[in-house]
């Protein structure tokens, strides 16, 4: 809930229906500008350290709200780090994840739908961690500070849905940060004109 009179914590999320997600066959069907110029920019970050370290992917799905177009965009990244992975979570409640399971293509059986409440799905996502044997490098797509303790194991790089909500204590831990919104928004720019 927003303090005096300012925006609602929903204020920031595009919301769309669940009636409205295509069939996965519909979204294979042809290129989607705004997820190549995305997967672009983010690739040229080192996400992964590279230090022979088992590479997890953690992808809390209830954290990548957002409108078809830019859900779409997000999720083509998440499955480019996927196939980059040696391990990969991703979960969700269960409209995040019936939202997100078209654009996930061969991931799209991974992502676990969790009951409803308050880090159902961080927990998740820790439980299936916490399986993986050091040495270890975590790659975290959320904003939840839940995931800091993460880092406590080894190199852990956050790609935030937006910093605006992203927690202190995550971003003190994080080895790498990198701002999915602010680099949609530069992705978004770059195709101004085209």
């Amino acid at each position: 809930m927003g303090l005096g009179g300012g925006p609602g914590e929903y204020a920031d999320y595009e919301w769309f229906r669940l009636e409205d997600v295509p069939a996965a066959e519909v979204v294979r069907a042809g290129p989607d500008p705004l997820s190549d110029a995305l997967r672009e920019l983010v690739a040229g970050y080192p996400v992964w350290a590279g230090q022979g370290a088992t590479r997890v992917l953690l992808v809390d799905l209830d954290n990548l709200r957002a409108g078809p177009a830019r859900l779409r965009a997000r999720l083509s990244v998440v499955l480019d780090l996927a196939r980059q992975a040696d391990r990969v979570s991703l979960a969700g409640q269960v409209g995040a994840v019936a939202r997100s399971r078209p654009w996930l293509e061969e991931f799209a059986d991974r992502a676990q739908p969790v009951p409803d409440g308050a880090d159902v799905a961080d927990l998740a996502l820790l439980a299936a961690a916490r399986k993986v044997p050091d040495p270890v490098e975590f790659v975290v797509v959320s904003n939840d500070g839940i995931f800091a303790d993460l880092a406590e194991r080894g190199d852990l790089t956050l790609l935030s849905p937006g910093t605006s909500a992203l927690s202190d204590r995550l971003y003190g831990a994080a080895s790498l940060l990198v701002d999915l919104a602010a680099l949609e928004a530069e992705a978004a720019a770059s195709l101004v004109g085209r």
